[in-house]
């Protein structure tokens, strides 16, 4: 298919200054996507909330479907944390972070919340600073690491040609390539914060390791009771002992789960639906791990 720098100029100027959002569910752009995506030359630059993000034309690449789709999705998620932004000055840990989605919107909620962004991709590490190149935010580090219960350690990424698929945990994908990088435990990143200055968030998507995550986090845990956003995935739980570290942990440190409709769970019934995925699917999406009696547990439930 022979790329149009013609095509992509005239697509770019019809969505400049619009949010795309706007044309979601619209039969007019979706005709229009699907005739022209193939042309296409170049990345798309969107605007979506407060800020601006790049479309990929990749159809491996996650922003692709901010173009397809014209939205990001996780309304709940993202209003969780409008809500808590609207109250307090947030510090935001952004593990598995991609292009940089959540991170480019909790900075773009106000300029004194703090994000840390952490991604183990080499490859996405370009997409993010593109994005952040884009707009004027001061308040994001970012963190080129593999988050676990360790730091320094050197390990094995493995980078699937479809870049939400990447992971440290396993290479269940069609086609990929290897790297090395360094772990960092949550706690290490946080170590030079005050932690009474801020709401802490923590969202672990990191593909299989996300106990790992909290192992190195538990320090933080015990001193703010963060709320954690975490994606459960059979990656997770095809390992006993992460089965009964969960277990533990929200007994001891007296978490509980909760999904995107504010309903609590509990652990057996995150198993159940995960056993009833089908072969092809390997997740079920964002829940909360929340401290019981919590100030946050009082503005989720208010949601």
């Amino acid at each position: 298919m022979i790329k149009s720098k013609l095509i992509t100029d005239i697509f770019q100027r019809y969505l400049t200054n619009k949010d795309i959002r706007i044309f979601k569910k619209s039969l007019i752009y979706y005709c229009l996507f699907r005739v022209i995506r193939n042309f296409l030359a170049q990345n798309i630059i969107l605007n979506i909330y407060n800020f601006k993000v790049y479309g990929s034309i990749d159809k491996n690449k996650t922003s692709y479907f901010l173009l397809k789709k014209c939205e990001f999705g996780d309304y709940h998620e993202l209003n969780i944390i409008k809500k808590i932004s609207n109250k307090n000055k947030v510090l935001f840990l952004d593990c598995g972070c991609n292009y940089g989605f959540y991170s480019l919107y909790v900075a773009s909620l106000s300029k004194k919340n703090t994000i840390i962004s952490v991604e183990a991709s080499k490859k996405t590490l370009d997409e993010f600073n593109k994005n952040l190149n884009l707009n004027n935010f001061s308040n994001i580090k970012f963190y080129n690491n593999a988050i676990s219960d360790s730091d320094e350690k050197i390990i094995t990424f493995n980078e699937s040609e479809k870049d939400w698929e990447s992971s440290i945990t396993h290479e269940n994908y069609n086609s990929y390539s290897s790297s090395v990088i360094s772990t960092i435990k949550i706690d290490t990143l946080v170590q030079n914060y005050n932690f009474k200055e801020y709401k802490i968030i923590i969202k672990l998507d990191i593909e299989g390791n996300e106990m790992g995550g909290i192992k190195g986090s538990l320090g933080l845990i015990e001193k703010s009771s963060p709320l954690i956003i975490i994606e459960f995935s059979k990656y997770i739980f095809n390992k006993q002992d992460n089965i009964e570290y969960l277990k533990n942990f929200l007994n001891r440190y007296e978490y509980s789960i909760y999904d995107t409709n504010s309903k609590k769970r509990d652990l057996d019934n995150i198993l159940i639906m995960l056993d009833k995925l089908e072969k092809r699917h390997q997740t079920i999406g964002n829940f909360y791990l929340i401290k019981n009696s919590s100030t946050i547990l009082e503005e989720f439930l208010s949601l």
